[in-house]
């Protein structure tokens, strides 16, 4: 009785001994397992080379933030009423999603894409315009002229 536990108590341990071989010297510690931390399954902190981390496009902004945003401007510029507020609102959500539409769009060429934006953009100044006091006009429209400026500038430094 005493020889086959002997026995068995050898197998045991030429099996661990073969067990901890396979997976790297030293058992599950120092380099066991594949590596230890992290280095199992191919090998070290590097073992997930070929997988790519999902990179999520930048999200753009939601369109009631950046409603809000050009409200608020014109609303410290201009000081509007809260029906001017809220008919303004309205105009700009419906022409963002306008010009969304056309830039995502794919049958067209730019030229033709950022023709339909300039008219949106008018439109929209025009619909604005509607709303506003003698006032407020002539400073909508040096604000517009500020605008438009800015763009110029900023299309011929990206050229």
């Amino acid at each position: 009785m005493k020889s086959i536990k002997i026995i068995c108590t050898l197998i045991l341990l030429f099996s661990m001994q073969s067990i901890s071989a396979q997976f790297g010297q030293g058992g599950m510690g120092q380099g066991g397992m594949g590596g230890g931390m992290g280095g199992g399954m191919n090998g070290g902190m590097n073992g997930n080379r070929n997988m790519q981390p999902q990179r999520s496009q930048p999200k753009e902004p939601a369109i009631e933030e950046t409603v809000k945003k050009v409200v608020d401007r014109l609303n410290q510029q201009l000081k509007l009423d809260e029906l001017q507020v809220i008919a303004i609102s309205n105009i700009i959500t419906e022409n963002i999603k306008k010009q969304n539409a056309i830039i995502k769009k794919e049958e067209g060429g730019n030229e033709e894409k950022a023709n339909e934006l300039k008219a949106i953009a008018e439109k929209m100044d025009l619909d604005i315009m509607i709303l506003l006091n003698k006032d407020q006009k002539a400073k909508y429209k040096l604000l517009a002229e500020d605008a438009k400026k800015q763009q110029e500038a900023y299309s011929r430094r990206n050229r």
